[in-house]
């Protein structure tokens, strides 16, 4: 299955269709369907007694009078129009992330694929991709697009994945790397295996994730339910205790307008809108490609409490380049560069060629070995954090005959004579604290050398030939635009902030006081982050975390936000709660801050939502109770009961759709600790949404008056 998208399709809103919105908004007020909303399941019931009064008071004698039947439909068409209201914006929230997963379902279009039959890469069937299964040998060559999810078996080549991640840098990918459906070699070609059945593709499991409306609640919305819930549990005890109260006193109250002050003081608006404002939390993770497998994952996100950043990547641009050879004792600089050159020659890692590059340029060749073809060399790996070439019968190396450009270097001559054989020859190469591990002696001057070396944070690697540790190599890597403003900001609330690396403490100490990071974790291993992240929750902290290796599927699983690369390997995407197809490591900034946004949009609503309602409270029942003396003093706004009712009502379900808006974006937000954050919240939408009401109310009494309709 192949997946096709433009890069303004994925993870971008698409336009909304509005006809289809407004027909699920309406099969949305089936009661059935609102039984998961409390207050506003409440309100529908409102709604049916108030139609009830409309088509016949006399069926509800005593609280209801014959000559109010307008005022009574009004009042029923008002909740009518407010329980629609808050189905539109769960209608327009859920379509922003359908449009979502259309823009993913999209990305996937039937082609053919080159199935092999043999070793022999001319031997194969072509067949639909549909046909693949996990475990089929396939060739894909210059200019074809990628069937389906795969591994590379053979070869080497640049694959453009912009398609679906939007980089538009080619990536590189070689034996073992991970090939996405969709993606396209632009150059050589690759032999890979199929990795998952057609069903089972990457970008299928994220249209499942995404398209999944039945998702559950997050701790603080049922925390915040069961808050609603009593709201709802209390009033309803004190709207039955009035009325009671009026039928018993002969106080006149009519039970429409009872059920308009029920209605006005239940929390309709954080009722109405949080649905909405959970549902648009991973339609905005999306909107910045990250797939968000959960709610929860995004709530935790604004809650965390200890962020663990990668060094190279994240904060680094992870592009580290050689740009000088430090030799040590009566070793030369040559003897350094000669023996980096060997020992990174078939290193394909962008350090690894650079290393290669630098000892090109400067000349140290050396003349002496042309073996490297017989060689036998050791992949760098996180356990050991070293590599190393052992040659063997080592004969003549000639350099080119023209050109000095790095892409020759693997064009390097050899001349093969009679001549008398060498002994074996072991260059290791890998962080000095490994390397000296490794040859068991380090040279006198080791340890001042290396750290004079490193005091700008330049990344070191020590070199060892033929067990004598002879000199270092000294890289560097430039911090990523912007990220020294996302840490301060992250420490702006409050958040810990951690860096960890595999380099020596020197040079994390030296980064992490140059972006402003107080702790991090130097010589780190696999394990070291999975330990760091259960530590940290034992003190009760909500950990984040990137990751894209197998090695860190534990620490990602026991994050509570843990982010994986798209381009990362299949258990980390699988341990991971939050995908970003970017595979870009410092998202998980941007993952915290939206993450902050979204918490603060809901508390901003809650807040906004419980103002009001002490404010509809003074306005309706002062003229409520008009025949009481002591309560009719408090008719500040000067209403009539039916003026004010209907234009308290008509705020009430007005204020949910402008507010839909707040709850789909996000509020303006800008980093702060919790209690500037609190302080502002309550002074912006908490006063303000006090004094909104009764401006706003009298406004729409002025209009009805002007109007002169009937109430």
């Amino acid at each position: 299955m192949l997946y096709l998208a433009s890069n303004s399709t994925v993870g971008k809103e698409s336009r909304l269709n509005w006809p289809s919105i407004l027909i699920d908004s309406l099969k949305r007020l089936n009661p059935y369907s609102l039984k998961s909303n409390m207050v506003m399941f409440v309100t529908e019931i409102t709604f049916a007694i108030v139609l009830v009064m409309a088509l016949d008071p006399t069926l509800i004698p005593i609280v209801s009078r014959a000559g109010e039947r307008l005022f009574y439909s009004e009042v029923a068409l008002i909740l009518i129009i407010t329980v629609w209201f808050s189905t539109l914006s769960d209608s327009i929230a859920e379509a922003q992330v359908h449009n979502t997963a259309s823009s993913l379902r999209k990305m996937k279009e039937q082609m053919t694929a080159k199935r092999l039959k043999s070793s022999n890469r001319n031997n194969f069937d072509v067949v639909p991709s549909e046909q693949l299964r996990k475990g089929d040998i396939i060739l894909i060559e210059h200019g074809d697009k990628v069937p389906i999810d795969s591994e590379v078996l053979e070869g080497i080549a640049m694959v453009d994945e912009s398609l679906l991640t939007g980089e538009s840098a080619n990536v590189r990918k070689s034996v073992g790397s991970t090939l996405l459906g969709g993606s396209v070699v632009t150059t050589d070609s690759l032999v890979a295996r199929v990795s998952v059945n057609p069903e089972e593709t990457y970008v299928s499991k994220l249209i499942n994730l995404v398209e999944s409306s039945s998702r559950p609640k997050t701790p603080n919305e049922i925390a915040l339910t069961i808050l609603i819930t009593g709201f709802t549990a209390i009033f309803t005890i004190i709207i039955v205790a009035l009325l009671f109260l009026g039928v018993t006193l002969r106080l006149g109250i009519d039970l429409a307008v009872l059920i308009a002050l029920y209605v006005c003081l239940l929390p309709t608006t954080i009722g109405a809108l949080l649905p909405a404002i959970g549902i648009s939390g991973i339609n905005r993770m999306s909107v910045k490609r990250i797939i968000a497998k959960s709610g929860k994952a995004i709530e935790a996100s604004g809650d965390t409490d200890a962020l663990l950043l990668d060094k190279t990547g994240t904060i680094t641009r992870g592009m580290r380049k050689a740009v000088k050879f430090v030799p040590l004792g009566n070793h030369t600089e040559r003897e350094v560069g000669e023996a980096a050159l060997l020992s990174s020659w078939d290193d394909d890692t962008p350090e690894g060629k650079s290393i290669v590059e630098l000892a090109y340029n400067q000349g140290f060749v050396p003349q002496a070995f042309s073996s490297l073809d017989r060689s036998e060399f050791e992949e760098f790996s996180a356990a050991t954090r070293r590599s190393s070439i052992k040659m063997s019968d080592t004969r003549e190396f000639l350099l080119p005959k023209s050109g000095r450009g790095i892409l020759q270097r693997k064009r390097l001559r050899r001349k093969y004579q009679p001549g008398e054989q060498q002994p074996d020859l072991e260059i290791v190469k890998g962080a000095p604290d490994a390397i000296i591990d490794y040859v068991k002696i380090k040279p006198a001057n080791f340890d001042s050398v290396l750290e004079k070396i490193s005091e700008d944070g330049a990344t070191i690697m020590a070199v060892a030939e033929a067990g004598d540790v002879i000199g270092f190599i000294k890289l560097t890597d430039e911090v990523k635009p912007g990220v020294k403003e996302k840490i301060k900001a992250l420490r702006d609330m409050d958040i810990e902030v951690v860096m960890v690396t595999g380099d020596q403490p020197l040079t994390a100490g030296v980064i992490s006081k140059d972006v402003g990071i107080d702790d991090y974790i130097a010589k780190a291993r696999p394990e070291t982050k999975y330990e760091f992240v259960k530590e940290e929750q034992k003190h009760g902290k909500i950990v984040s975390m990137i990751g894209d290796g197998t090695n860190d599927a534990p620490a990602l699983s026991a994050a509570d936000v843990g982010l994986a690369m798209a381009s990362g390997t299949e258990p980390a995407k699988e341990a991971a709660n939050m995908v970003d197809l970017e595979s870009n490591p410092s998202k998980i900034m941007d993952v915290v801050m939206l993450g902050k946004q979204i918490l603060m949009t809901r508390g901003t609503v809650t807040t906004f939502s419980i103002a009001n309602d002490i404010a509809k409270y003074f306005v309706i029942v002062p003229v409520m109770f008009a025949a009481l003396p002591e309560l009719g003093a408090l008719n500040v706004l000067h209403l009539t009961p039916h003026v004010a009712v209907i234009s308290a009502l008509i705020y009430n379900a007005l204020i949910i759709p402008v507010l839909i808006p707040l709850a789909l974006r996000g509020t303006a937000f800008k980093p702060a600790s919790t209690m500037t954050l609190f302080l502002k919240n309550v002074t912006i939408y908490g006063l303000g949404g006090i004094v909104l009401p009764f401006i706003a109310i009298k406004l729409i009494a002025i209009l009805i008056l002007i109007m002169g309709v009937k109430v």
